[in-house]
């Protein structure tokens, strides 16, 4: 008995000497970040923010200059310039380079990450544990944002330009191991922003950029106008008909926790004929399977809420807050954390837990929340106009760190996402 438990003993004591040792140092997990304007998407550590590596984007070899019609030009992510003396020509769309890398989307269970690049027009597939790119898909058109189903090898991505011509999302599969077109689904709106999959339901949440509407996919079901994609308008009281494009509350993302859905919406200053308001950026509370509005959170006029990630244990989720000036004032720039609760009676409400700002953040933009081997959660932001990634601590709201991702040339962030390896034997599970 004596030696068992000088055994356990030692099991104990080198287990939490490992810990002690190592801390997070053990955990090879990392925070994903698209650098926009300069064809690279940075690895950055998730425990001392130290960039590990930039991988190049540059699997799209389209040459603009080849096509001759403004269709063609159009549909492989180029712009069809017109100049002055009524020539016309296909060419790049330049944003600081030739892909701009916009969004990333991390499958965690099966070893890939994905991103769009927004003016090349492709989506590209890479593998987790080299970062080696694997495959890419042509969508043309601004590929925004992306949700994925793991479980299915099935990704979606929201695309478009605010120029009135309707963009379907895009289903694709990777189960084959390169990605391989399975669907359009047509949501009937221009510029389809957030995208959302809710591995419960099985459907696909979207927004629309330009239009105050949400389309509800069911992918399992057969494609039909109008009923798959359902139509819902985010602002019954202005607008229900999807034809006629009212962009009062400019929906940005989404997040979600079964049967609940998040919405941020920017909103801010609007006018239509003599109508003029201010609107104050704002989260919106949906029930995910009637599409029933339950509850809304509204921020500062000019805080301008931007991506959101929710909480895997509590009923929390986090939004960057871009901030900015308008006509009667201006909102700094930060992040939040947003808590939810329903009451007995169906009540629902939203209430502030924390809230960091700051004149010195760049239009904070991506937003991912992500636990370590010990299970301790941080909120990571990124900044679009300062080319800063920040850590914050979950509960508390405190900046734990920041480093400067791009330094030179343009400085513009997109999307953020986490890459979780599985902990290895010195996590001491």
């Amino acid at each position: 008995m004596y030696k068992a438990f000088l055994f356990i003993l030692f099991l104990f004591i080198s287990c939490n000497s490992t810990e002690d040792i190592n801390s997070d140092s053990h955990d090879n997990s990392s925070v994903l970040i698209a650098l926009q304007d300069s064809d690279y998407v940075a690895i950055v550590s998730s425990y001392d923010l130290e960039v590990t590596q930039q991988v190049n984007i540059d699997f799209s070899n389209t040459n603009c200059s080849d096509f001759s019609t403004q269709m063609e030009c159009e549909m492989s992510g180029c712009m069809w310039h017109i100049m002055d003396n009524d020539m016309a020509h296909c060419m790049n769309m330049d944003m600081g380079g030739d892909n701009a890398p916009h969004d990333i989307a991390v499958d965690n269970t099966n070893d890939y990450w994905f991103t769009t690049a927004m003016m090349g027009g492709d989506v590209g597939m890479y593998s987790t544990e080299t970062n080696e790119f694997i495959s890419s898909f042509t969508i043309g058109h601004m590929p925004a944002l992306m949700t994925l189903d793991e479980v299915n090898m099935l990704i979606y991505i929201s695309r478009g330009m605010p120029n009135g011509m309707l963009m379907p999302i895009y289903e694709l599969s990777y189960e084959s191991g390169e990605l391989v077109e399975v669907e359009q689904w047509d949501v009937n709106f221009d510029y389809a922003h957030g995208i959302y999959f809710d591995e419960i339901s099985g459907n696909v949440y979207t927004v629309s950029k330009t239009n105050d509407f949400i389309a509800k996919i069911d992918p399992n079901a057969a494609q039909e106008p109008f009923n798959n994609p359902m139509l819902v308008s985010m602002d019954e009281s202005i607008n229900t008909s999807w034809d006629i494009s009212v962009n009062r509350l400019r929906p940005i993302h989404i997040t979600a926790k079964y049967p609940y859905m998040f919405i941020t919406c920017s909103a801010g200053e609007w006018s239509a004929d003599e109508e003029y308001e201010e609107i104050p950026g704002q989260v919106q509370m949906w029930h995910m399977e009637d599409m029933n509005l339950l509850a809304t959170y509204n921020f500062d006029l000019y805080s301008r809420p931007w991506h959101i990630d929710i909480s895997p244990i509590e009923n929390k989720f986090y939004v960057a807050l871009s901030g900015g000036d308008g006509s009667n004032g201006s909102s700094n720039s930060g992040v939040a954390c947003i808590e939810y609760s329903e009451t007995d009676d169906n009540q629902y409400s939203m209430s502030e837990s924390w809230i960091t700002t700051s004149s010195e953040y760049g239009t904070l933009h991506g937003m991912t929340v992500h636990s370590d081997c010990d299970g301790n959660y941080h909120v990571y932001s990124a900044g679009r106009t300062d080319g800063n990634i920040y850590k914050f601590d979950a509960n508390t709201g405190e900046q734990l760190g920041s480093t400067n991702l791009v330094l030179s040339g343009s400085l513009r962030t997109g999307g953020i996402d986490s890459l979780n390896p599985p902990c290895d034997e010195s996590c001491c599970d």
